[in-house]
């Protein structure tokens, strides 16, 4: 084992605990199973309980709402509290709100339960997260720490995604898309509930410096660190291409009139980029710099966006739609793992992690509040290809901003900044 870690260049800490943040990203990505598996069967959702695109959307704007309520208080108390704990009642919470959406639901109990699921995966689980990978990695392992945790996740969402299409197969071939539907909630839920006892049974009791126990006071001197601030908001703009990824697959069955098999393996292929992107992103920022591989990215997507966005509506044009997506799906997901790693960047001090990250997913996770409801408005307010020009067009404007916030960060790291501040932090603890 200690030879294959040396292969894989970790240090002395992050290869003791590999394995535990290999279980602690799959955890990451099976709790989302159950809030987000809507997009994946989205015609399908909209026609089992009778919704429109905006109140599709509507769902994700619950999400954020609970979720930018929850971020801040969870990150005070992922820095408090067990995260075996945290992680395994979020885990188990989660599945449970599952088995509750077997029920014959109407909107109005969709909506609570999606708040429901607002707490129970986004309060205290991501803070926790975050924190449990930075402090479980060596400092010079950063972006391999964190690109091994979303490259995780991707494997788990990649073994996942074919196997709930299988339940979905099986239920349909019993008897109809509604009972599919009913079998794709029972894996998740299943799923979930397990890996919540298996994180209990197998973390052991770890605290993962809860006994550097912060008052709540703490909040506030997080909140004035400059480096929490452009790490939220480059995380929001990454956060918005985030939940615009379900769009480009509605974009090429509805638009350029690909079937919607086409549609199904392009979601199946992008989950088997997302470990190769995240994982190599990982080693490559380690090297070149995170900030300089963040600027990359943000560019390149934009550009990738903005090609889509000029291509002719046709059906001859779906090789090309294909290579700009995977392209730009590629970088994303480089993006995506990388902004947290920003934190080791910024000197943000490791004992505060679950806080700056509850304060930074404050601020990064407000497009859950209305990116969907924008995208599910736009597409049922100007039907056709019009409506996708203008979301794609707000994207690009998403992912340049993205870019000069990169800019601002790389600013801030040459002055004297990140220092001044962290010493700040520290007296006045």
């Amino acid at each position: 084992m200690g030879t294959g870690f040396s292969k894989l260049k970790l240090g002395e800490k992050m290869s003791k605990n590999f394995l535990v943040i290999l279980l602690i990203a799959a955890s990451g990505s099976i709790i989302y199973g159950l809030p987000y598996f809507r997009y994946d069967y989205y015609d399908v959702y909209l026609e089992t309980y009778h919704l429109t695109n905006t109140q599709m959307g509507f769902f994700g704007s619950i999400l954020g709402v609970f979720g930018m309520i929850s971020y801040l208080f969870g990150g005070f108390i992922a820095d408090r509290f067990s995260i075996r704990t945290i992680l395994s009642l979020s885990l188990i919470g989660t599945g449970i709100g599952g088995f509750f959406h077997l029920l014959p639901l109407n909107f109005t109990a969709l909506a609570c339960l999606y708040a429901f699921w607002g707490i129970t995966s986004l309060f205290a689980f991501w803070p926790a997260c975050v924190k449990a990978v930075r402090v479980l990695s060596d400092s010079d392992d950063q972006g391999k720490a964190f690109g091994w945790f979303e490259g995780g996740r991707g494997v788990a969402a990649a073994i996942m995604a074919p196997l709930a299409v299988v339940a979905f197969q099986i239920g349909v071939k019993q008897m109809d898309d509604v009972t599919g539907m009913k079998y794709v909630i029972i894996f998740y839920s299943v799923l979930t509930v397990l890996c919540g006892l298996l994180v209990f049974f197998k973390m052991g009791n770890e605290r993962m410096g809860a006994g550097e126990r912060i008052s709540f006071k703490d909040i506030g001197k997080v909140l004035r660190l400059p480096a929490v601030w452009i790490i939220g908001i480059v995380t929001f703009c990454n956060y918005v291409f985030t939940l615009s990824l379900y769009y480009f697959t509605p974009y090429s069955t509805g638009i350029l009139g690909a079937t919607v098999t086409f549609g199904a393996i392009l979601a199946a292929v992008k989950r088997w980029i997302s470990p190769v992107s995240n994982i190599g992103g990982g080693y490559l920022a380690d090297k070149v710099g995170t900030g300089n591989l963040l600027l990359v990215s943000f560019l390149v997507m934009a550009a990738g966006t903005a090609g889509i966005l000029l291509l002719p509506t046709n059906s001859s044009m779906l090789v090309v739609f294909v290579v700009l997506f995977l392209v730009i799906y590629f970088f994303y997901n480089v993006n995506y793992a990388m902004t947290w790693a920003m934190m080791d960047e910024g000197n943000i001090p490791a004992e505060y992690s679950g806080t700056a990250a509850g304060v930074i997913s404050t601020v990064g996770y407000l497009p859950e509040i209305f990116c969907s409801l924008l995208a599910g408005a736009l597409i049922d307010g100007y039907p056709g290809v019009t409506g996708f020009r203008y979301f794609f067009g707000f994207l690009i404007g998403m992912l340049l901003l993205g870019a000069i916030f990169v800019l601002v960060w790389k600013k801030y790291l040459g002055g004297q900044n990140v220092n001044d501040g962290n010493k700040q932090l520290k007296s006045n603890s």
